[in-house]
């Protein structure tokens, strides 16, 4: 459930950016626009054992026409966790699983976005095919594939439903429905709504967004576990729900800084085999505060 979730985030964060208008001149929650080049720095700290993340993204887009858009994408990540003696779950401890310390991972993909009508009503489709990198190098690559066809698409309202299927995926159902809703009551202020997450966006200005609302945050990485309980690379993948508030100003024409903080709360810490849907610990963590910042630039 947790990683549907994270993947539906993403996808209609991307959808939004193709519905919205050339008049959606605001800085807003849902893109910079389709933009041929995007580079994303971020850093947050979390007051828990998993305390620090670092997150580079690049994506760059290779080819479009009017229906057709490819693009590929790079992201640099590494986390740091400092489990204690009981946190892990199963009788495994920090210290006979390997898992404390700074870890670092890289994601390669391409995505093809396609635009079209489908029943006289607007179309989008989404594949995305992605190889992960960890320490031990090549680790895995996994897909995932979606289609929505959007019952309401004008400048302030879009609705829009359809099916996502996940290959190679820790998800122990790979096919559902998902849906999206945005809503703008006026120039300054609109309303988000996408798998199961709730936004209410204020634009005082031009240059400045606030958003009161949450997001679900993923850190993830793969390790070498050294125990002969568990396979020899294992994936660790804490999924928490943030409650915030967030805040984007734009410092120039297509960059942007954001500031968020709030608090984090648990959804999911497990460890599984690179593949597989096997879970064979999880972990403790309280709810904490959490601060987040970032710049985005556009080229």
């Amino acid at each position: 459930m947790i990683n549907r979730l994270v993947i539906i985030i993403f996808l209609v964060a991307s959808l939004t950016c193709v519905a919205q208008t050339q008049s959606d001149v605001n800085v807003s929650e849902g893109g910079y626009g389709m933009i041929k080049t995007n580079i994303t720095v971020n850093y947050d700290h979390t007051w828990n054992a998993v305390s620090d993340g670092f997150g580079a993204r690049v994506s760059y887009q290779a080819y479009k026409n009017d229906w057709l858009t490819l693009s590929a994408n790079f992201k640099h990540s590494s986390v740091t966790v400092d489990f204690e003696k009981d946190d892990l779950s199963d009788g495994y401890t920090p210290g006979n699983v390997s898992i404390n310390g700074t870890h670092v991972m890289g994601q390669v993909g391409v995505t093809a976005n396609v635009r079209t009508k489908l029943f006289g009503k607007p179309f989008f489709g989404i594949a995305m095919v992605g190889s992960d990198w960890g320490k031990s190098g090549f680790e895995r690559v996994s897909a995932t594939l979606m289609g929505m066809i959007m019952l309401r698409a004008t400048r302030n309202t879009q609705f829009g439903i359809g099916p996502l299927v996940m290959v190679n995926s820790s998800s122990k159902i790979p096919a559902f429905l998902v849906f999206m809703y945005r809503h703008r009551f006026n120039d300054k202020l609109q309303l988000n709504l996408y798998g199961g997450m709730l936004g209410i966006e204020y634009n005082p200005t031009k240059n400045n967004l606030i958003t009161a609302g949450a997001d679900i945050d993923v850190k993830s990485f793969y390790f070498k576990a050294e125990n002969e309980r568990l396979p020899d690379i294992c994936r660790f993948t804490m999924t928490s729900f943030r409650p915030m508030i967030k805040y984007r100003h734009r410092l120039a024409k297509n960059l942007y800084f954001d500031a968020q903080g709030g608090v984090s709360l648990k959804m999911s810490c497990r460890v599984n085999g690179k593949n597989g849907t096997k879970e064979y610990f999880d972990c403790k963590q309280s709810p904490s505060l959490f601060f987040q910042t970032g710049v985005s630039y556009s080229l």
